[in-house]
C-alpha cells in the first residue's frame, strides 16, 4: 500500500477491503491502522445479529463512515468503543465468536 492515498494517514480503508480475507496479496484485515479491530468485530456482530433487519442499522457497513458514527455505538476521545445501545432495534440471532 505504498504511496496509496492510506499512507500516513488517519483514514481507513473502506469496510469492503478489511473484511476480504480471499486474496493473500491484499489482505488488509491485520492491519490494525487501515482497518480497525473495533469495526471490523462490530462488522461481525451486524452480521451475526441480522443488521439487514434492524430497524434503524444507520451507517453500519458504510465503507467510508467511522464506527463510532454507527448508529447506537460511542467512542471515547481514542475511538475506543465504549457503549453500545441498540434497543429497541430488532436484532436477532447469534453473538459472533469476535465479540
Amino acid at each position: 500500500l505504498k504511496d496509496n492515498r492510506f499512507q500516513n494517514t488517519s483514514t481507513t480503508a473502506p469496510l469492503s477491503l478489511c473484511l476480504e480475507r480471499g486474496v493473500e496479496e491484499f489482505d488488509l484485515a491485520d492491519d490494525t491502522v487501515l482497518c480497525p479491530p473495533e469495526r471490523n468485530v462490530l462488522s461481525d456482530f451486524y452480521d451475526s445479529a441480522k443488521g439487514a433487519e434492524w430497524t434503524d442499522g444507520s451507517l453500519w457497513q458504510d465503507e467510508y463512515a467511522s464506527y463510532c458514527n454507527w448508529k447506537g455505538v460511542t467512542c471515547d476521545e481514542m475511538s475506543c468503543v465504549t457503549k453500545l445501545n441498540l434497543t429497541n432495534n430488532g436484532l436477532s440471532g447469534r453473538l459472533s465468536e469476535s465479540i
